[in-house]
């Protein structure tokens, strides 16, 4: 009668192990991707923004350019 129960407990143990690994991995997961992507928003964004301020800082040069040497219709 033991024997009977502790192959019943180790035959349900061993066929939740695949849930709880799965259940494990996708928390991992979960955690490389929050990971990722903060990182990536918190290195990219400042990128983007200042690469928009150097464009806009070489078309008001242009602009400025074109104004004092009278090339209005160059761009």
């Amino acid at each position: 009668m033991l024997s009977q129960a502790s192959s019943a407990i180790s035959q349900a143990s061993s066929s939740q192990q695949p849930a709880v690994f799965g259940k494990k991995l996708f928390c991992s997961f979960k955690k490389a991707a929050w990971i990722a992507s903060t990182t990536s928003l918190i290195l990219l964004i400042p990128l983007i923004i200042e690469m928009d301020r150097e464009q806009q800082i070489i078309e008001l040069e242009k602009e400025q350019m074109n104004v004092l040497t009278g090339n209005a219709s160059a761009k």
